[in-house]
């Protein structure tokens, strides 16, 4: 016990606080956006006094930026199957797979508000977006070596539209995709306008 009566806190190495204060941010993130997101919110519900967050980070963007790499579903860790319709299903299955519950909804509300901080716009991009766009480029272009596709057909206008696609049906909806979702996302969108 500690002299105000309060039970103490068992000690938790550096590893344990660093996950409570990201944990505490997508939670904070989820329930009162960005704008609102303060470090003695975040110290409050991840256990932690706020002298941990002051000596890593200088501000609440700071932190929210280096916690985005939570909220990136990792498409590395998709085995591609080498058939471009399974692939485009399996790897949107698998991007709406890792955006569920707080973090979908922490992702939700940085979308919200990203574009009014230049520097967090920027970060969110490059780690959390660009990746699936990315994964998503790379699947069609390893179709068009195999002749599946024509390469001509991978133009910026359309790789655009169909990652704009993903993220507003795997990443912005509300609703968790279903596998017949997901399905006629492809076979009625996407495989169309590659082929």
């Amino acid at each position: 016990m500690t002299a105000a009566g309060r039970p103490a806190r068992p000690r938790r190495g550096r590893a344990a606080v660093e996950q409570a204060i990201s944990d505490a941010v997508l939670a904070e993130l989820a329930e009162v956006g960005f704008g609102r997101l303060t470090f003695e919110s975040i110290a409050e519900r991840a256990g932690t006094g706020k002298s941990p967050m002051y000596r890593r980070w200088p501000d609440t963007t700071s932190l929210v930026i280096d916690t985005l790499d939570k909220l990136r579903p990792d498409p590395v860790t998709y085995l591609r199957i080498g058939i471009l319709r399974d692939d485009l299903i399996g790897i949107t299955r698998h991007m709406t797979a890792t955006q569920t519950g707080v973090k979908a909804d922490a992702f939700r509300s940085l979308l919200g508000e990203a574009h009014r901080h230049p520097q967090l716009l920027a970060r969110f991009g490059s780690q959390v977006l660009n990746p699936l766009f990315e994964a998503m480029t790379d699947v069609l272009r390893e179709a068009a070596a195999r002749g599946e596709i024509s390469a001509a057909r991978l133009t910026p206008v359309i790789l655009e539209v169909l990652h704009a696609l993903i993220v507003k049906r795997t990443l912005l909806d509300k609703h968790a995709l279903t596998e017949r979702h997901i399905t006629e996302m492809v076979d009625e969108v996407l495989l169309p306008l590659v082929a």
